[in-house]
């Protein structure tokens, strides 16, 4: 998704927010896995937090944190 984006007056449409939700949570997973990389803790702990705000703005949504902890489990065979 561009950094910017052309929203109709009577707002952004179905397609669009979604487009928008999958690029912020990208971004956090991204982040987080910049974060554990560089054994940056602060970074780890900052992706973690949106995470947990992300969550909680969207409670039907599947769990952000969920996804990041996921991250540290080996792949099923």
């Amino acid at each position: 998704m561009p950094a910017f984006a052309l929203i109709p007056s009577d707002g952004p449409s179905p397609q669009q927010i979604a487009e928008i939700e999958a690029g912020v949570r990208a971004g956090v997973v991204a982040d987080y896995l910049t974060a554990v990389r560089a054994g940056d803790l602060l970074g780890q702990l900052a992706a973690e937090y949106l995470a947990a705000r992300i969550d909680e703005s969207t409670p039907d949504g599947p769990r952000l944190l969920d996804e990041l902890a996921g991250l540290h489990q080996p792949a099923a065979a």
